[in-house]
């Protein structure tokens, strides 16, 4: 990945090295195709000043805020475009993990889930299969307690919420209600651990067999190795 991102903003160095740095977190380290990252996985940018505006310093908080908010827009849409673009996707899946001890336990249960196998082969197959999903959570380093999560999906950005699971328990909505949200194009996965005030999102997808073709190369052509 090497993304290049360019303004004619006038602004300082320090403050455009910081707001970049925030971005990047919101969106290429929320991302996740197949859990692999590449060596020079690399984002810039690059300020001229030609906008003639004056320097936009931490001081000038209105400034730096609209410009904050649009550098943030800018990065999260091309991370997204990185995932729905990855070998093979057919779904884009919004993991949206709430109510963890804190941040750090609320990403490394939202990372855990949107990087499983299991769970990605599964969205692919049209499973909304909570017991995977609960797998990938148990073994995360989140602190989880089984009977007070709660598992559930939406469509993109939406609020209604199509429980799978409540309080550890599978809910009564019919089996073919789950499969419909799961059969989506996109879609939003809501983990409730209930246990604190930490919240997380990664962007992700499915994991389809034409991911595997596209990867496993050919040794009789060497063309097709590599990279």
């Amino acid at each position: 990945m090497l993304a290049f991102i360019t303004t004619d903003a006038k602004i300082n160095a320090k403050e455009l090295k910081r707001s970049l740095e925030i971005a990047v977190a919101q969106s290429f380290n929320r991302i996740t195709v197949d859990g692999d990252m590449s060596t020079n996985d690399t984002v810039l940018i690059l300020a001229n000043g030609l906008a003639g505006n004056k320097e936009i310093t931490r001081a000038m908080r209105d400034d730096l805020r609209k410009f904050e908010e649009a550098l943030n827009f800018v990065c999260l849409e091309l991370a997204k475009m990185i995932v729905r673009d990855g070998e093979g996707v057919s779904k884009f899946v919004t993991v949206r993990v709430h109510g963890a001890k804190n941040s750090v336990d609320a990403e490394a249960a939202a990372r855990a889930v949107a990087n499983s196998s299991l769970v990605k082969t599964s969205w692919f197959g049209g499973d909304p299969n909570w017991g995977r999903i609960l797998d990938a959570l148990g073994y995360s380093p989140a602190m989880i307690i089984e009977d007070k999560i709660d598992v559930g999906y939406s469509r993109p950005g939406q609020k209604k919420i199509t429980w799978a699971l409540k309080r550890g328990q599978p809910t009564s909505v019919p089996f073919k209600t789950l499969c419909a949200a799961v059969a989506e194009k996109e879609f939003d996965l809501h983990i409730f651990l209930n246990l604190g005030s930490g919240h997380a999102v990664m962007y992700t997808c499915d994991l389809t067999e034409d991911y595997v073709d596209f990867n496993k190369g050919d040794v009789s052509d060497p063309t097709s190795l590599g990279g």
